[in-house]
Order: C-alpha cells, then sequence, then structure tokens
C-alpha cells in the first residue's frame, strides 16, 4: 500500500539497472533493452503491489517487508495508527498507516504498513482494496483500536464488512474517582512542571507520548483549578480530550476525573 508517486523512483533506479545489464551482457539490441526497461519500470509504479504481508493467527501477527519477518503477539499491540497528510508539493492527501506498539522501554515506532491516497476530505479515494478492510476488521475482531474510525467505517461498507466495534468504556474505580487535591498531592509545583514540558513534546508515534499527553493534561487541570476562568477551563478540556483520543476509549461526563485517575496512578509509579 503505496501511493505510486513514492514507487516512480524505484521505477527509474530498475528501468536503467534493467537497460545497463541487458545492453552489457549483450542479450538483446539497445532498442529492446530499452523496450523491457521501460515495462519494468511500468509494473514497479502501476502494477506491482507494494511489498509487504502481514499474518495472523492466535498468537500474534507476523509482518514481512522485503522478505525480513517481524514477528508481533498480541499483547505488544495497541492498535492501528491512522494519521492524515498532505503533500507538499501537490497538495493532495493521503493516509499514513502504522502498527500501533504498546511502547515498552526501547521500542521504536511500529512499522509503516503503507501510505495510500484519499480525497481532500479525508475520505477513502476510489474502491478501498479488500485487503484494507480485511486489515480494519482483523483489528476490530481483536478488539483493538483503529484511529480513525469513521475512515475505516467507510472501507468495511464499501467492501461488505460489519463496522468497528465501538470503543470501550472506562469505568471509573471501585473506590470512586479522585480529588484533584488526592490526584495531584505530589505533582510538582505548577511552574516547574510547565518549565519541564516542552512545547510539542513526543511526535505521535514517539515513545514517551502518552506520559507527555497525560502530564500536560494533569497541568491544564490544575492551572484551570488555580485561575477559574474559562479559558483555562478550555485549554483544560481540550488536553484531556486528547489524552482520551490516545488511550482510545470512551469516557462519560468530565474527562478530567480520567485524567486525575490516570495521573495518580502514574506518580504511584514514578515518584
Amino acid at each position: 500500500m503505496q501511493m505510486r508517486s513514492e514507487r516512480s523512483g524505484v521505477g527509474f533506479v530498475l528501468m536503467v539497472a534493467t537497460a545497463i545489464v541487458l545492453v552489457g551482457t549483450g542479450a538483446i539490441d539497445p532498442l529492446g533493452a530499452f523496450l523491457v526497461a521501460v515495462l519494468v519500470a511500468a509494473a514497479a509504479l502501476f502494477a506491482t503491489p507494494y511489498a509487504f504481508w502481514l499474518r495472523s493467527d492466535d498468537r500474534g501477527v507476523t509482518f514481512v517487508r522485503y522478505l525480513l519477518p517481524r514477528r508481533f503477539a498480541w499483547a505488544e499491540l495497541r492498535g492501528l495508527a491512522m494519521e492524515f497528510g498532505e503533500e507538499v508539493e501537490s497538495g493532495s492527501r493521503h493516509l499514513t498507516l502504522r502498527l500501533r506498539l504498546a511502547d515498552p522501554p526501547g521500542r521504536v515506532p511500529g512499522p509503516l504498513l503503507g501510505k495510500l491516497p484519499v480525497t481532500q476530505e479525508d475520505t477513502p479515494s476510489g474502491v478501498p482494496s479488500r485487503a484494507m478492510a480485511e486489515l480494519f476488521a482483523l483489528f476490530g475482531e481483536r478488539g483493538l483500536p483503529v484511529e480513525e474510525a469513521e475512515f475505516a467505517n467507510e472501507v468495511l461498507r464499501v467492501r461488505g464488512f460489519p463496522p468497528l466495534p465501538p470503543l470501550r468504556v472506562w469505568a471509573a474505580p471501585a473506590e470512586g474517582v479522585p480529588g484533584a487535591e488526592r490526584a495531584y498531592a505530589d505533582a510538582p509545583g505548577i511552574d516547574e512542571e510547565a518549565d519541564a514540558l516542552p512545547a510539542e513534546g513526543p511526535r505521535p508515534r514517539q515513545r514517551g507520548r502518552r506520559e507527555y499527553l497525560l502530564r500536560r493534561a494533569a497541568l491544564a487541570d490544575r492551572v484551570f483549578l488555580r485561575d477559574g476562568d474559562g479559558l483555562a477551563l478550555a485549554i483544560a478540556l481540550r488536553a484531556a480530550e486528547q489524552l482520551v483520543r490516545y488511550d482510545q476509549i470512551t469516557v462519560e461526563g468530565d474527562q478530567r476525573h480520567y485524567v486525575r485517575e490516570q495521573y495518580l496512578s502514574w506518580r504511584a509509579r514514578n515518584p
């Protein structure tokens, strides 16, 4: 799964290499070598599928690219990462797919599955492939979150698959949601935390992204509790929403309750 514009370079290299080999060996005349090279480039650009396979079984998935397999147990996967973007030169839109990993210490971001063209409205361009629908359905069956569920459900609908199951709903602890005083009792000072957190933090697929979102949401909540103005509340609610979206869950009511519960748990592990 790859945009044709990104295969053009590969096609050109293959064309030149094919022509050099055929002419150098004298297998056919130069004109024939040129025609064969053009056919090779066309195959790379239009006919050759993107070179990866994704096989699944009860234990996990095996990702194969360039004949090199990588095995991931289901417990290592957190879902399917999907990110819309725009080509700088052409302005065309695309969707990037990656495996989303559980992110234990030292693990690199999940492997790239492909980049696909989409419409300017970020909807499927043309008839989506059955392989893409099967990929979304597989993650849905395993209960793994699929980002951009609206896009995935449209692909599933076109290919005759059932929609993705709804996101799991966060359940508050049996003892109740911790209040702000308890949740932030051991937190560093607001100014100290603000200085420690960078403006952007790790990029979406980099290790440490969730910790950054959690700390930023907790900081925004604390700023509102201190200042109490409408702008601070909007910032706190937005930061809480970003954490909830990252965790791929549904939180009924005030999402800051989830932030406080998660922050208290994180501080217990990171005193």
